[in-house]
């Protein structure tokens, strides 16, 4: 009997939704990447073209997902991520991004058309190309409807990473620290709000014969069902309180985390635990938490 393996679920379910996303959304014309999960700071997800090489010539793309941010966050802003990432790789193999990752009026295009709105706030009305952008699914549109799809198929996240971040507001900043310049963009979670399925004016960007008939044809309970798991956020899914699951980790780490003392004559500094009580041989002073004496 063989023993479930881990990697393989949690990669196989990165690697399926990649897969059915560019078979609906782009034609299946993205070639493959190499998809990882990475804790990349603030992090919700980023794109790095020609990060990996093979043996020979072969060059691969990368999408990285942070799996931090997962059980606090909905599965349809998950799928958000990796398809705003999907479009920046459309981009760089079939169009023109600009520098520093600027999103252009290419990429909001052809965000627009497969059913993600371009928004520097979040919201409808926000402007559609910029620097530091967020975009929102349009109700209707190709990428909702497909979502509502791929949870039909029964695709569920297998595990979540118990040192969960407690931000809960996924933003589509975009920018490149250090470690990344000039090779990808990142998608940065911060204070904007969170994002929501909206309804726009604007017509969708295809055609009532580019909708998949398993959504036309299925059974409206089921969809109800589907858009509501897609809603719900993965730690009710999971049946845990995401809050407190942070609270724990803060605490864990916490206590780790050692505190510098100071003795408030001689300067001779100490690193230990919080509540250690400590005293300078030499002046035969109790020590000082650096903060404490700083104050």
């Amino acid at each position: 009997m063989n023993t479930p393996k881990p990697t393989m679920q949690m990669y196989s379910f990165v690697q399926d939704a990649y897969d059915f996303f560019n078979d609906k959304l782009f034609a299946g014309e993205l070639p493959p990447c190499l998809l990882t999960l990475q804790r990349e700071k603030n992090t919700m997800g980023y794109f790095s073209s020609n990060r990996w090489q093979g043996g020979g010539k072969q060059v691969v793309h990368e999408i990285a997902l942070n799996p931090a941010f997962f059980i606090t966050h909905k599965p349809l802003e998950l799928m958000q991520t990796l398809v705003h990432e999907m479009v920046h790789l459309w981009q760089h193999e079939f169009g023109k991004p600009s520098h520093r990752a600027y999103h252009n009026t290419e990429w909001a295009n052809k965000m627009e058309s497969i059913g993600l709105m371009p928004s520097d706030t979040g919201e409808p009305g926000g402007k559609r190309t910029g620097q530091r952008m967020s975009d929102y699914p349009i109700e209707g549109g190709a990428f909702y409807l497909q979502c509502i799809v791929f949870a039909k198929m029964g695709y569920k996240l297998p595990f979540y990473d118990r040192y969960a971040k407690r931000e809960s507001t996924q933003i589509r900043n975009i920018s490149e620290p250090a470690s990344f310049i000039n090779s990808g963009t990142m998608l940065q979670v911060g204070e904007l709000p969170a994002v929501e399925i909206a309804i726009i004016d604007d017509e969708p960007p295809f055609t009532s014969s580019d909708i998949p008939t398993a959504v036309t044809d299925s059974d409206e309970a089921d969809d109800s069902v589907a858009v509501a798991s897609l809603l719900r956020p993965l730690s009710e899914q999971f049946d845990i309180d995401a809050a407190e699951l942070c609270q724990q980790h803060e605490k864990e780490v916490n206590a780790k985390r050692k505190t510098v003392y100071r003795c408030q004559s001689c300067g001779d500094r100490a690193w230990g635990k919080p509540t250690l009580d400590l005293w300078c041989g030499k002046c035969q002073i109790p020590f000082v938490k650096l903060e404490d004496f700083e104050n």
